[in-house]
C-alpha cells in the first residue's frame, strides 16, 4: 500500500468520527468539517491507488509504458508548439 492510500483512509475515518461527533454534539461546523476531511481522504485515497496502478503497470508492461510516454511527450511538444 503507498503512503497516499494509508493517509487517505486515516483522513477518512478522522473526518467520519468528526462529522459523527458534531452531529451528536450538534454542531454543524464540527460535522462539515468531518464531512471535508471524508472527502478529502476519498480524494487523497484515489490518487494513491492511482499511483498504485500506474507503478503496477510499468512493472509488468515496461515496453508498453515507454510507448505512451513517448507518444505522450509527441502531443505534448506538438501542443506547446502552436
Amino acid at each position: 500500500m503507498k503512503r497516499e492510500q494509508i493517509e487517505g483512509v486515516a483522513d477518512k475515518l478522522t473526518g467520519k468520527a468528526q462529522s459523527v461527533a458534531g452531529e451528536w454534539l450538534g454542531d454543524p461546523a464540527l460535522e462539515a468539517e468531518g464531512d471535508a476531511r471524508q472527502a478529502s481522504g476519498q480524494v487523497t485515497k484515489a490518487y494513491g491507488d492511482a499511483l498504485d496502478n500506474v507503478s503496477t503497470f510499468v512493472r509488468e508492461k515496461p515496453l508498453t509504458a515507454l510507448a505512451v510516454a513517448a507518444g505522450l511527450a509527441l502531443v505534448v511538444s506538438r501542443l506547446l508548439r502552436r
